[in-house]
């Protein structure tokens, strides 16, 4: 049987309680041996926005999933640089597991604009898409809005509704309230250790 990986992508600023559930659930749901979070140098979506240095969200995930012993961190598009697309990632992934069999770990909201993704048709090609369902979403008007050609490639993973954001710890930083349960404790230590999210944005 061929290893399952999951590959995780965003900006991760910073990582937060509900992607790191939402990674494991995934995990369960499929069996995936390893997942890889893949912190984006720049979304191609985001071009506009500013975040976080790379080497900080780098080391945030580390923090975040030290503990965890299938989760893994992927700097390939922080050392790459310029805009991150999904299938350079793929296909470099590829290359390393020849032999693996590849899942996209993504949220909804992720899930709405993918059909626009740069060569979303290569990516369908070579991987499934796991996609974190909360319960009161209703899955079947989310197939119905989505392309026909988009929908075989997907899977529905139940996930706990958590409902945090990463917008919302930056608001509370800058605001200089607690960051406690939403965050690892290692990851709020090093985001006030670096003065990170102090100016509203």
């Amino acid at each position: 049987m061929s290893m399952r990986i999951g590959l995780f992508g965003g900006t991760f600023d910073p990582v937060h309680y509900g992607h790191l559930r939402l990674a494991e659930e995934a995990r369960e749901h499929v069996g995936l041996e390893r997942v890889y979070f893949v912190p984006a140098h720049l979304s191609p979506f985001r071009t506009s926005e500013k975040h976080a240095e790379g080497h900080h969200r780098l080391q945030m995930l580390h923090l975040a999933t030290q503990d965890n012993p299938a989760f893994g961190v992927s700097e390939i598009e922080i050392e790459r640089g310029g805009v991150s697309y999904t299938i350079d990632t793929l296909n470099a992934f590829r290359t390393q597991y020849a032999h693996a069999e590849f899942y996209l770990i993504m949220g909804l909201d992720t899930l709405a604009g993918f059909a626009h993704w740069y060569q979303v048709e290569a990516i369908l090609q070579v991987c499934q898409l796991l996609v974190g369902i909360r319960p009161t979403h209703d899955w079947h008007a989310t197939l119905a809005s989505l392309p026909e050609w988009v929908r075989p490639n997907l899977q529905a993973v139940p996930m706990t509704p958590l409902g945090i954001s990463a917008s919302d710890p930056r608001r509370r930083c800058a605001q200089g309230r607690s960051l406690r349960y939403l965050m690892p404790p290692d990851v709020i230590e090093y985001i006030h250790q670096h003065q990170l999210y102090t100016e509203p944005r």
